[in-house]
């Protein structure tokens, strides 16, 4: 422990000490969408979204978006299966992260309406051109789900007379073999671009085989204050399940396999059409969007039987909406109205030992408004309040007595304002409502085919900070504080989820980046988070006052970027994440907690001609870590092995 805080404390003053000495450099504001969902600059917004570039993807460490956003203060990521689709939790929800992160692609929702993580592995990271995250907020905009935060990934769009091709071949430890290949056509009125990507690996543990495929296109037409827009996508994913093993297992072979024999395939595929007018100064949008997935697992459950569960998925989605900028009384307004409309339809065949054959259906009907007025230059308030009326329900065919529905009208709405005092220095603030409506495994068991109705989950949120942009750094420390009623949350005791008695998070993010000139990026963050009970029992035990499990009290990143040549550059980053109480023991007192850990990655590129040649090792100090653990009675528990030391190669050629 007193390594990893020498490690933290030196990369902390270095990072200092070159800001020290560094000239100013002029860093241009990024466009973004999620904060009123549409194109617009990032200072019409009051609070801040952080934006994740191109750039910064293209030099990360990582292969996969989780991983890149476990870089960010106040999000985490745990691995809770063995999939590449990491659980991504903003702002300390624990076990239930992935249901309180909002994740859009290109502005549509693909959270899972069901216990599920985001099927991260399908999108390539090679398909994006940025990833706008708005932490703590979103529910006015997008509705549930959003308490934490919110993740938009823009992909890459045509542009016009654009004319471009790649390949890129990768391989690396763990029998691990990646291609990639797309292509870029535009002319004046139509572009596409294709993206596919294919990837074969045998992972760390026994029985965690991966082999993954996605492609995705978009056909854009272009005009004159208009364009048309059609996305779609395919994924095929086919993946073993090592399972969770004990600590005496741990300790003996922590690559071995609970469950040698148990696996998994998911296949999936989305089709978004949108529309963009230009109405003088306004703008008028929509989308019409249309998701599926098929899920099949095959697996042992504290049972002699193979249990075999298949579900189908399918959503279908319309987002009409509207943009007014105008001036009024002096001062420059924007105003964003829109409806959202959607209908979530679930299905699921299982046996022997499951007995649940479930249908489930969620219903969504949406109004909201959010009214900005910028009152001078550096002074902006954002009003926003949503109304949604949501049906959600479960029955089973084979069980006619497992079958209830619940209507609800929901709201939501949020305060925002930011100030500059100064013209490097903001401070801003804003407070709000949020919700979260249950999903189909919060209502229904599919080892009884019972059915337990929860009432939505709804939060008062708050936050204040400061930004600065000084010379050629960038900080921002926030203070946030949310207290939630009728959380939804898995009971260990009754194996059954229910709505908890009052919780509250409250926590402090601090960030800083640094740009030296061209050759030299920094950065570093810090979260500190409190996530606690507020009242009721477990199994009898009071819990007032208790850690959340699966929330680290500390957590910190940093990272070095050197181009030490103009076409060779090396990225470093070190990721901390704190001790935190295992999954299953909300008493607290298990007296032991999942341990504390260190990874620092390194990779090395080098430009040459059209090619691009990579060259990296993760976890380069050998850590044997997991980030997520359960409690499973005293005196130990069972967990999930992270990968150990591991390379890999890459070579990119583009043909322009």
């Amino acid at each position: 422990m007193r390594i990893r805080k020498e490690i933290a404390a030196a990369l902390s003053a270095a990072a200092w000490s070159v800001f020290a000495a560094a000239p100013p450099i002029t860093q241009t504001e990024p466009v973004i969408v999620t904060a009123t969902r549409f194109s617009d600059p990032a200072q019409r917004f009051p609070i801040g979204v952080t934006v994740i570039a191109g750039e910064e993807i293209r030099h990360s460490t990582v292969s996969t978006v989780p991983e890149l956003l476990g870089q960010l203060p106040g999000v985490r990521t745990r691995d809770l299966s063995g999939s590449p689709n990491l659980q991504v939790d903003v702002r300390g929800f624990g076990i239930f992260g992935d249901q309180n992160t909002l994740v859009l692609l290109d502005g549509q929702r693909i959270s899972e309406n069901e216990q599920a993580a985001v099927n991260w592995s399908a999108i390539p990271l090679s398909a994006i051109e940025r990833i706008e995250i708005l932490r703590g907020s979103g529910a006015v905009l997008y509705g549930g789900g959003a308490t934490g935060g919110t993740i938009n990934i823009i992909t890459r769009a045509p542009q016009r007379n654009e004319r471009s091709a790649f390949v890129y071949g990768g391989a690396g430890t763990y029998g691990t073999a990646e291609v990639r290949a797309g292509i870029h056509l535009a002319g004046d009125s139509v572009g596409m671009r294709v993206h596919a990507s294919h990837l074969d690996t045998d992972n760390y543990r026994d029985n965690n085989r991966l082999r993954q495929g996605n492609a995705q296109a978009d056909i854009r037409l272009f005009g004159d204050g208009r364009s048309i827009t059609l996305k779609a996508g395919a994924d095929d994913q086919r993946l073993g399940l090592p399972g969770a093993i004990s600590e005496a297992k741990i300790a003996a072979n922590r690559r071995q396999a609970e469950f040698p024999n148990d696996a998994s395939t998911l296949r999936g595929g989305y089709l978004n059409l949108g529309s963009e007018v230009k109405l003088g100064s306004g703008e008028l949008a929509a989308n019409l969007g249309y998701r599926e997935k098929d899920a099949d697992a095959s697996f042992f459950v504290g049972t002699p039987f193979r249990n075999n569960v298949e579900t189908h998925v399918n959503v279908w989605s319309f987002t009409p909406r509207l943009k007014l900028p105008h001036r009024w009384g002096g001062w420059d307004h924007n105003l964003v109205a829109g409806v959202d409309v959607d209908d979530w339809d679930f299905n699921s065949t299982a046996g022997p030992a499951i007995v649940g054959r479930p249908h489930a259906t969620q219903r969504n009907t949406a109004v909201y408004l959010q009214h900005t007025t910028a009152f001078s230059r550096g002074t902006s308030l954002a009003l926003g309040w949503r109304a949604q009326r949501v049906t959600y329900g479960v029955a089973d065919a084979a069980n006619p007595g497992a079958a209830d529905t619940r209507k609800r009208s929901l709201t939501a709405y949020e305060i925002a304002a930011r100030r500059r005092l100064l013209e490097e220095l903001s401070v801003y603030g804003k407070l709000g409502r949020s919700f979260r409506v249950p999903n189909v495994n919060d209502i229904y068991s599919l080892f009884t085919a019972t059915v337990t109705m929860l009432e939505p989950q709804t939060s008062h949120d708050r936050e204040i900070g400061v930004d600065i942009q000084s010379g050629p750094g960038r900080y921002r420390i926030a203070f946030y504080h949310m207290d939630v009623d009728n959380e939804i949350f898995l009971d260990p005791i009754a194996f059954a989820n229910r709505n908890l008695p009052p919780t509250r998070r409250y926590g402090v993010e601090a960030e800083a980046r640094w740009r030296v000139g061209d050759g030299l990026d920094v950065f570093a963050n810090y979260t500190y988070a409190v996530s606690k009970f507020r009242a009721g029992s477990f199994g009898g035990i009071p819990i007032a006052g208790n850690d959340v499990p699966l929330v680290p009290r500390h957590a910190f990143n940093a990272g070095v970027g050197w181009a030490f040549t103009p076409r060779a550059r090396l990225d470093a980053v070190l990721r901390y994440m704190g001790e935190q109480v295992f999954d299953g023991d909300e008493t607290n007192t298990f007296g032991r907690r999942i341990p504390a850990y260190t990874v620092v990655d390194l990779k090395l590129a080098r430009e040459s001609g059209g090619w691009l040649l990579a060259a990296g090792i993760r976890n380069l100090f050998d850590e044997k870590y997991f980030s997520y653990g359960v409690f499973t009675g005293f005196p130990t528990f069972s967990a999930l092995p992270a990968p150990q030391r591991a390379a890999f190669v890459s070579a990119q050629y583009t043909f322009k």
